[in-house]
């Protein structure tokens, strides 16, 4: 382990798991100093943000999801070498969160020994657990002939939760966005996937391997 000492970050908004994370880092000899925010605008706004070596991102963040934050950190060239935490194993927020300039890609369920994660990174490495590996390799070997149906990084994420059960109410909450903002999110998802209702959604989603 590099002897030098590490400041991480960590954007989360579910309390318990950062809570869990924080003091598993805190414990970490190289590690000087953990920082948390529950959301990725007070993250931005909070100029600590950017005494960073390692950020620890949330990709399913109310408002400003993790995604947006990578690509924003990559652009202001900052140098924060961030690793996003999912529970989700989408093809398109895996490969989305490596070009916008991730270096970790990792479930929560499967973070493992953390400071073997953080040693990775620091020299110079990437991480991803093993699941989101068997979803890399088999997006190079999936059949070509599939319609390509393009969504926004928004509604995608959309999509996923939709797909899981959640209603329109639930997810302004979730989102922090207006029903009707949602509203308008579904019906664009419903149009370009051609569907009329949640179950002709989950029977097009299932079988054109959308997430």
């Amino acid at each position: 382990m590099d002897t030098k000492k590490i400041r991480i970050g960590i954007v989360e908004n579910d309390e318990y798991f950062l809570d869990e994370v924080r003091d598993t880092l805190s414990q970490i000899e190289c590690v000087s100093e953990v920082l948390s925010w529950n959301s990725a605008e007070v993250f931005l706004r909070d100029p600590k943000h950017k005494t960073l070596d390692i950020l620890f991102l949330d990709i399913m963040l109310p408002g400003m999801n993790g995604m947006d934050v990578v690509k924003h950190l990559t652009e202001k060239s900052e140098g924060i070498k961030v690793v996003m935490l999912t529970n989700m194993n989408s093809d398109e927020m895996i490969f989305n969160s490596i070009k916008n300039g991730a270096l970790g890609y990792l479930f929560k369920s499967e973070l493992g020994e953390m400071s073997h994660i953080i040693d990775v990174i620091v020299k110079g490495g990437a991480m991803i657990t093993p699941t989101i590996a068997l979803r890399v390799f088999s997006n190079f070997r999936r059949p070509v002939d599939k319609p390509q149906i393009y969504l926004t990084d928004r509604e995608k994420q959309i999509l996923e939760l939709l797909v899981k059960g959640k209603t329109v109410a639930s997810l302004a909450k979730f989102l922090d966005l207006s029903e009707h903002t949602i509203h308008g999110y579904v019906k664009s998802i419903y149009k370009k996937l051609q569907v009329h209702n949640r179950s002709e959604l989950a029977l097009k989603v299932q079988e054109y391997s959308i997430l």
